[in-house]
């Protein structure tokens, strides 16, 4: 970065010859004169270095850039293994919701009919009472909620763990605390209501389904309350010392 600002700098300035310090070792310099700015020579790792103009050090630098950025991501990403699986939680929700989960609201024309098969295929193998037939008053309601509130909120989400905006943590609160909201309701039916008549072995498989949803957020829920809490106590303690 800070090679290429010289560079732009030299261009801005149209700079023909500069003068300049050099490190000779141990933190001692001597001043050089550089009679043609025409051509730089720039380290390419491994103590290699080649000779570039300086349009050429210019695009070498940017992919250098891209490069770190995508390894400092894969390194950052591996320190923060939660916000990995979050990441995939909603990376993978989205065409979860969007294809699956939506169809009862979707018009019946819209609905490929492979898709309408998967739906098909897992109430018969897992006798879901929640998802056949149509939508219950409350469960509709909890649907509409993940079309037009967690469905857009999952970009944003993927956005922000991506790049670890400091904004993310409160909207994962916020959301986790709202699906535990959508979910326990849906335990509590499946266990409790009569008219479902279920076999346990049923309700235990339908809770491998459902429970992850609860479960998961309420890690996340936490993680982000012990985020937003340490980022609020650095902002006061800052705000004091100013």
């Amino acid at each position: 970065q800070k090679l290429k600002i010289q560079i732009e700098s030299i261009q801005t300035n149209k700079l023909t010859e500069l003068k300049t310090l050099v490190d000779l070792g141990s933190q001692f310099y001597a001043q050089a004169h550089i009679q043609d700015t025409k051509y730089i020579y720039v380290n390419v790792g491994f103590e290699f270095h080649v000779q570039f103009t300086l349009e050429e050090a210019l695009v070498f630098i940017e992919k250098k850039e891209e490069q770190l950025s995508r390894y400092n991501f894969y390194i950052e990403i591996h320190k923060r293994r939660l916000d990995l699986i979050f990441f995939t939680y909603f990376a993978t929700h989205i065409p979860i919701t969007a294809l699956i989960d939506l169809q009862s609201i979707y018009p019946s024309f819209l609905v490929p009919s492979f898709l309408k098969n998967v739906v098909a295929w897992y109430l018969e193998q897992f006798k879901d009472p929640i998802m056949a037939g149509p939508a219950k008053p409350w469960f509709l309601s909890f649907i509409l909620c993940e079309a037009f509130i967690q469905l857009p909120f999952f970009f944003y989400a993927c956005y922000g763990l991506y790049y670890n905006t400091s904004s993310i943590r409160l909207g994962l609160a916020v959301y986790s605390s709202h699906v535990m909201t959508t979910v326990l309701p849906v335990l509590v039916d499946l266990w409790f209501n009569p008219e479902y008549d279920l076999s346990l072995p049923t309700i235990g498989v339908l809770y491998m389904f459902y429970a992850p949803y609860f479960i998961l957020p309420l890690i996340m829920l936490i993680d982000s309350c012990l985020k937003v809490s340490k980022q609020t106590s650095a902002t006061v303690k800052h705000e004091k010392q100013s």
